[in-house]
């Protein structure tokens, strides 16, 4: 009787992890995007969440960016940067993305091998990037006429980072 059972419950784990396989995440657009409707109910709801508390983040580093010096040239309002509305503006940068990085996580960790090896492919070309092209821009910076901070080096890792998704696409998904 009990080995009986034993095959009946492993004969239900291999169906679920049959049904969770084809779940997983669909990479699409060479590399550069996930097909939203591959994902099953709570991995959607995660991953739509994630990047809606990212998008709401943002609009506040926007307001934020107003009161520094940054990429689009000096801060805007030169006064009032340290009243209660910028600090509620930081802070609410810090708590969406903290949710919304908990939330990629939470997803990230249901997702199958390739998937988790896709976005560490994706960070790790972000690197590369990052070092190449921040290289770059720091070496061509004196005779251009600017100087290289954040947002330059920014730039460079998402330009590694689309290179890698590409790249990743090209070796795994198309030709693998």
């Amino acid at each position: 009787m009990s080995s009986k059972l034993d095959i009946n419950q492993l004969k239900l784990y291999i169906q679920s992890l049959n049904i969770r396989e084809t779940n997983m995440a669909k990479i699409t657009h060479r590399g550069s995007w996930i097909q939203i409707s591959s994902l099953n109910k709570e991995d959607k709801k995660n991953y739509i969440t994630s990047f809606t508390l990212f998008f709401i983040g943002a609009f506040f580093w926007g307001i934020h960016l107003t009161s520094v010096d940054g990429i689009f040239g000096p801060k805007l309002e030169e006064t009032s940067t340290d009243s209660l509305f910028y600090h509620i503006s930081r802070a609410m940068v810090i708590i969406l993305w903290a949710a919304a990085a908990f939330y990629q996580n939470k997803f990230i960790k249901t997702q199958d091998e390739f998937m988790q090896r896709y976005y560490l492919y994706l960070g790790a070309w972000g690197g590369i990037g990052f070092v190449s092209f921040g290289m770059l821009f720091s070496i061509l910076s004196p005779y251009l006429g600017f100087s290289v901070g954040f947002y330059e080096c920014f730039i460079a890792w998402g330009i590694g980072t689309g290179i890698g998704g590409y790249l990743f696409d090209k070796k795994y998904i198309r030709h693998g």
